[in-house]
């Protein structure tokens, strides 16, 4: 009987840790943006040199940029490296799709498709521009 009780309470805690969700295992850890895409307007043709400085400018910024993801909902961003930025709670919904981030002031959500993720990449795309910026991470 003790063995019986036994395999069923190693059952449970299986059946329990498979159930967990895949994409939420993944996302939880720090994050370290390593490139942008669809940063610049599509017609270079056109674009000033002004345009093209603040292009650039940006996407140095953005590559300063690091999420930490936590089990309990919450996310923290932080740039270059130590400077807190930007707390709140993220929410997964449409399949595993889609990230949704609230920050604490609520003075904007910003929604993004996961593109990819596992244990050593995340990719994601804004749902909120007019041409979607790619977001490219690492974990730290």
């Amino acid at each position: 009987m003790k063995n019986y009780l036994l395999f069923i309470s190693c059952c449970c805690i299986v059946l329990l840790i498979s159930c967990q969700n895949k994409t939420k295992n993944y996302l939880v850890k720090k994050w370290d943006c390593v490139q942008v895409d669809n940063l610049a307007p599509i017609d270079k043709n056109f674009i000033s040199k002004e345009d093209s400085v603040k292009a650039f400018q940006a996407e140095a910024a953005l590559k300063t940029l690091s999420w930490t993801f936590n089990n309990d909902n919450t996310y923290y961003c932080s740039t270059l490296g130590n400077t807190l930025t930007v707390h709140g709670t993220y929410e997964i919904t449409d399949g595993d799709k889609t990230l949704t981030l609230t920050p604490d002031s609520k003075n904007s959500i910003n929604t993004y498709s996961i593109t990819s993720l596992s244990e050593i990449e995340m990719t994601l795309t804004s749902n909120d521009t007019r041409v979607p910026l790619i977001l490219h991470f690492r974990p730290h």
